[in-house]
């Protein structure tokens, strides 16, 4: 109720509405996300994916996937910006709206779009979808988040992994349990058949787990990742990709971090897909707003005013915003990253053919 308060909405309302509704999203995905990963994705998606895939084009550029979640629209089109001539990018629809994919189709025609089956008002979870691709993907890949921006084209010349590592990073953390670096997934470059093998070996996958499966127990013990030790200290789980790149290190695979001689490489957010919308806090709305005002698309102010209504501006978030709080002391760093997209997107061909859509469009689409 906390943040619902902070953003403006009154009492009754979030009694009344918001609560039960958030409550009823998130308890219904809770109850999808089991069948979207498990019976779903093995008896639709699989076949249909490698289906898929026979009709994508031949490209010297290096193929990304990029998976579109409902509501982030104003997020995904810089990403998608950025990556242009850079890489062979391929859309994984991941729950978006019908008005949506027709913007994106709109926007990017020439980009391929596989749409993940899934249950009603759902998603596929991000571990089951890089499952997905690593069971069935021929050949090598990467996979970039939509609220990944990367400004170093230099980057993409070096996504051609040795015979010993297991994948690419842009992005990593180092453990504070243990003396290793590990990848996070913003940015990542897969040598795929080397992860295959492990995942037959192990009988693991990428997905997040809450128990360490049996198969894997051994392998991660060699490398210090006991029952109660984890990669991020402050987790009490495994998360996305940890099982199974932790086997990859047991076998002696290696990460590689990739390098940049730019001041600012690449900047990635976060957060911008978890949960709901009810729940996000000033902060989070800040960033939604400020994206929004980035484009200036009039389409996407309105479809998303709901998102942070009441607030209609940043600067109203802004204002609301507690100073002490450690999250608002980020804001340098968020007025590099608009800056830096600004520079970027100067030619407005980069974010598609459309240009922007008026709201007038939305009675048409």
């Amino acid at each position: 109720m906390r943040p619902m308060r902070e953003r403006g909405l009154g009492l009754v309302s979030v009694l009344m509405v918001h609560v039960p509704v958030a409550f009823l999203f998130r308890s219904w995905r809770v109850l999808a996300q089991p069948l979207n990963g498990g019976l779903i994705q093995r008896v639709f998606n699989q076949p249909r994916f490698v289906d898929f895939q026979d009709g994508l084009a031949d490209s010297a550029l290096p193929r990304f996937y990029v998976i579109v979640m409902p509501f982030t629209l104003h997020f995904l089109l810089p990403c998608l910006a950025l990556l242009q001539g850079r890489a062979q990018v391929v859309l994984l629809e991941n729950g978006i709206r019908h008005w949506e994919r027709r913007v994106l189709t709109h926007r990017f025609p020439s980009l391929p779009m596989f749409n993940l089956w899934r249950l009603p008002f759902s998603s596929v979870a991000h571990g089951n979808v890089i499952s997905l691709l690593l069971e069935n993907h021929r050949g090598n890949f990467g996979i970039v988040d939509h609220d990944c921006y990367v400004f170093d084209e230099a980057v993409f010349d070096q996504l051609v992994p040795a015979a010993d590592e297991c994948l690419l990073s842009l992005f990593g953390e180092a453990s504070r349990s243990l003396e290793i670096t590990f990848p996070l997934t913003y940015f990542l470059f897969f040598n795929a058949e080397a992860l295959r093998l492990l995942m037959r070996r192990y009988a693991v996958d990428a997905r997040l787990y809450r128990e360490t499966p049996a198969s894997a127990r051994d392998a991660m013990a060699r490398i210090g990742l006991g029952k109660t030790t984890f990669w991020k200290n402050y987790h009490n789980f495994r998360d996305t990709l940890h099982v199974l790149l932790a086997t990859a290190v047991a076998e002696g695979l290696k990460f590689r971090f990739l390098s940049s001689d730019k001041e600012l490489p690449a900047m990635h957010i976060g957060g911008t897909s978890i949960g709901t919308h009810h729940t996000k806090d000033l902060y989070a709305l800040y960033i939604h707003l400020r994206f929004l005002e980035l484009l200036d698309d009039p389409l996407l102010s309105h479809r998303y005013a709901f998102l942070t209504a009441p607030l209609r501006s940043s600067a109203e978030a802004l204002a609301n915003g507690d100073p002490t709080n450690t999250t608002w002391q980020q804001l340098p760093v968020v007025e590099s990253l608009m800056q830096g997209l600004r520079d970027a997107l100067k030619d407005p061909a980069r974010l598609g053919n459309a240009g922007k859509v008026s709201i007038s469009d939305r009675c048409q689409r």
